[in-house]
């Protein structure tokens, strides 16, 4: 049974600041308590989570020969996230985004794409989908590559072989992503958006019908996220919604991200969509206790404790 996972897409430095009690005036100036450097970018977070979970996972994606590219490569590899089809490009900078937590407010996110928009889909070895069970896809619409051509292409391919092909996405104003999607969606087995994402590209007011467009676009199982609200999905089986668990948020950055990490690992344990939602929920719900993407990502151990503490909420709904 084929075991690897290709995460695919954006990776960046995140520089996090803890949260402030107010955003500054133009001239202006906040204290933070603190600002750290972590590994950052839809597709290394994801990535990250499945190595901690004892998982194959290949991140394909760039960085720039820089500091910030040295940073991110050590790391990974530190995780245990297999680099074989991972780039460090001479004359591109790396990535970075800059995330700033303000009290009692969203967060707010500054970034710079840096290599994640040159043209390393081009450099991709042929063998990317060997023995692949899931190929990932993270952030698509925030940096301009895989172009559209090129995730068609990987996406028929894998779906031909065999593999799950998963897809989240980030709107960007201005970005025709609902034409995009349109084409990709045929080709996807489960689509990841989150509730601001999927209001705003379908024009409904509700999570419920929002998913059950994208469904109608062609996706095998739609899913949207709703933060403290829980999800909802639509398959081919009809729709469904469950509860987030309860926790003491610090930092919701990176949350979507384990989500899907979660979804993944319960998925290559032979789980049906329902329970891998809900592990997905776990590994989100752990991350956003703690300050940045990965920090909060479980290994086994940690995620069972979650699951056993939490356990009542689901079944009571089975």
């Amino acid at each position: 049974m084929k075991k690897k996972v290709i995460c695919m897409g954006a990776v960046v430095a995140d520089l996090v600041a803890l949260p402030v009690t107010s955003l500054p005036a133009p001239g202006g100036s906040a204290r933070s308590p603190e600002i750290t450097l972590h590994i950052g970018g839809c597709a290394a977070n994801s990535a990250t989570g499945l190595a901690r979970l004892g998982r194959e996972v290949h991140l394909c994606g760039a960085v720039g020969a820089d500091p910030f590219g040295h940073f991110l490569k050590d790391a990974l590899q530190r995780e245990g996230v297999l680099l074989d089809h991972f780039q460090v490009r001479e004359g591109h900078r790396t990535g970075s985004t800059f995330v700033i937590n303000t009290k009692g407010e969203d967060r707010r996110f500054i970034s710079d794409t840096g290599a994640n928009d040159g043209d390393w889909p081009q450099q991709v070895s042929n063998s990317l989908l060997d023995d692949a069970a899931v190929i990932s896809v993270h952030a698509h619409g925030l940096a301009d590559r895989p172009h559209l051509d090129e995730l068609l292409t990987w996406f028929k391919a894998a779906r031909a072989g065999g593999t799950r092909v998963i897809l989240d996405i980030i709107r960007i104003p201005g970005r025709p992503l609902l034409e995009e999607l349109e084409s990709l969606l045929p080709h996807v087995d489960l689509f990841t958006p989150n509730e601001q994402e999927a209001l705003a590209l379908t024009g409904e007011s509700e999570a419920t019908t929002a998913a059950e467009r994208f469904r109608q676009m062609g996706a095998q199982a739609v899913v949207v996220t709703r933060g403290e609200d829980g999800l909802v999905w639509v398959d081919g089986e009809g729709t469904g919604s469950l509860p987030a668990p309860s926790v003491q948020e610090v930092d919701a950055t990176g949350c979507g991200d384990g989500f899907i990490a979660g979804c993944i690992d319960a998925g290559l344990d032979g789980l049906p969509l329902r329970d891998q939602l809900i592990r997905g929920s776990m590994v989100g719900a752990l991350v956003s206790q703690q300050p940045g993407a990965i920090v909060g990502l479980p290994d086994r151990e940690r995620l069972e404790s979650m699951f056993q503490k939490h356990q009542s909420l689901y079944s009571e709904l089975s």
